[in-house]
């Protein structure tokens, strides 16, 4: 069964760096969504979007969804915020009208929810939050995503998981899309962002909770350069093919977590990479399709290249 593929695109305008990708690939795509709005703490929507860059997606049959945060100016994802929406109406309802005026303005089709930290205390609040502000914007014809990150159980407690009730979330909204990466990250030990055993349990566990045509397995397309825990750098394909080769670094595949990894070293310190392939991302792709899942969203169209995409184009 032929995958639908929902791209972020890190960037409102085209001059990131994913725009020649939709130019040449663009036909790939189902969905779009443009990342870069957040909301402010008076309510107001952070950016706009180019409106060239949301005419050429539409002529290439793309509907366009916007992104809607809670990150801060600092790169933080406001806890605090989320909870003023979650309680105060007047509040929630003067965001929603913002994101209405800004979808309606620009002709997208739809709004991303990409609501993160929220606190694990407000999760029957947050799942009443999202079910009203969905009916809401379906009521006006638009269609609604979230992002939720991954889990392979409750994790009630969980500062990052807690608030987010996968069984009443996929019953509101049209998509889910899984954050199914970052299960190694720079504080962590090295280690692939989305080994295959830990995306399948994720995937398994959100199965048994949202209807299969509603999920989208996040795939990464990046991996990081770690030079210890709690120092590492975000890498993508490309770089890391450049750097393996610059150091004379073989290229090797870790058989339990399903991932291409190196060392090297360099000034005296030495780095491992992890980072994600069309070997790796080919065996994320026949997972998603052999679970019959709605489709994948990749993280993010600035790091992909034109070997994803020429992989990409056997699955849709």
């Amino acid at each position: 069964m032929a995958l639908r593929v929902f791209g972020f695109y890190n960037g409102l305008t085209e001059k990131a760096r994913g725009y020649r990708y939709l130019q040449q690939y663009g036909s790939l795509l189902d969905d779009i969504a443009l990342f870069q709005i957040a909301i402010e703490a008076n309510g107001e929507l952070t950016g706009a979007p180019s409106r060239r860059l949301i005419a050429e997606a539409h002529a290439l049959g793309i509907k366009v969804f916007l992104v809607v945060s809670n990150l801060t100016p600092r790169g933080d994802f406001s806890t605090s915020l989320i909870s003023r929406l979650v309680r105060e109406p007047m509040f929630a309802d003067k965001v929603w009208r913002n994101i209405y005026n800004l979808l309606v303005d620009y002709k997208c089709d739809g709004v991303n929810l990409d609501l993160e930290k929220g606190a694990p205390g407000d999760r029957a609040l947050f799942s009443r939050f999202i079910n009203t502000w969905t009916a809401r914007f379906k009521g006006a014809n638009y269609l609604v995503s979230i992002d939720v990150p991954a889990k392979t159980s409750e994790q009630r407690t969980d500062i990052w998981k807690g608030v987010f009730d996968y069984r009443a979330l996929g019953q509101s909204v049209d998509m889910v899309i899984l954050m199914t990466y970052e299960e190694h990250w720079p504080g962590s030990q090295p280690g692939s962002v989305a080994s295959l055993p830990w995306v399948t349990q994720v995937l398994n566990y959100a199965l048994a909770n949202i209807s299969g045509q509603k999920l989208y397995l996040g795939l990464p397309l990046y991996g990081y350069d770690w030079e210890r825990p709690g120092k590492a750098e975000v890498i993508g394909y490309k770089r890391a093919r450049e750097l393996a080769r610059r150091f004379g670094a073989p290229l090797q595949w870790d058989s339990e977590q399903h991932s291409t990894y190196f060392k090297y070293e360099t000034r005296g310190q030495r780095h491992t990479v992890y980072f994600e392939d069309l070997r790796s991302l080919r065996e994320k792709l026949d997972l998603a399709q052999r679970k019959g899942i709605g489709g994948v969203a990749l993280w993010e169209m600035n790091l992909s290249y034109p070997e994803f995409w020429e992989l990409l184009q056997t699955y849709v």
